[in-house]
């Protein structure tokens, strides 16, 4: 039943990003839902699991509006296994682990496509991108965690409990 949550909030990440934010920002700076989605699916269910559903959502995204396969792949996979560090090592109500985790998470995904895009000759000032779009987009990120965490917190460790039961014997 979390692989049916977990796909179900990829998609709506992916519709924020992609619709809702595109009509709707603050001096063009957006935040990544699905970013958000797979580093509180981390927290909740461990690192191998989010890096595989960060690795599956950044290929669809790539495929569908990327000029190049496989960018955010990488990022996402990356962030959901940075997410996982966290998996069972902090209380469950803290609001802060993912709030920073997703900060940095997002503020390391841009210099990393700052990179690749100055890679295939792309022209920018750095420390202009830097401030105008990394930082804000990185706050905003985090911002956008904390409604995100609440919802996802309860039917993420639902299923992860469920889970969790089976492999022990079964549900108790």
């Amino acid at each position: 039943m979390y692989r049916l949550y977990a796909a179900i909030s990829i998609i709506i990440g992916m519709y924020l990003d992609s619709v809702l934010f595109a009509k709707i920002n603050i001096a063009g700076v957006v935040p990544d839902c699905v970013l958000v989605v797979i580093v509180c699916m981390g927290i909740q269910l461990g690192a191998t699991e989010a890096a595989a559903v960060g690795c599956a959502a950044g290929l669809v995204i790539d495929i569908l509006f990327g000029k190049a396969v496989g960018i955010n792949a990488i990022a996402y996979m990356i962030a959901g296994s940075v997410g996982g560090i966290f998996y069972k090592k902090y209380f469950a109500d803290n609001m802060i682990i993912p709030v920073l985790t997703v900060g940095v998470c997002a503020f390391l995904k841009e210099n990393l496509m700052a990179i690749l895009t100055r890679m295939v000759g792309g022209r920018f000032s750095y420390f202009d991108m830097l401030i105008t779009y990394m930082v804000p987009s990185a706050l905003m990120s985090a911002a956008l965690c904390i409604p995100a965490h609440a919802l996802l917190k309860p039917r993420l460790m639902l299923s992860a409990k469920k889970r969790y039961d089976r492999s022990a014997g079964g549900i108790k």
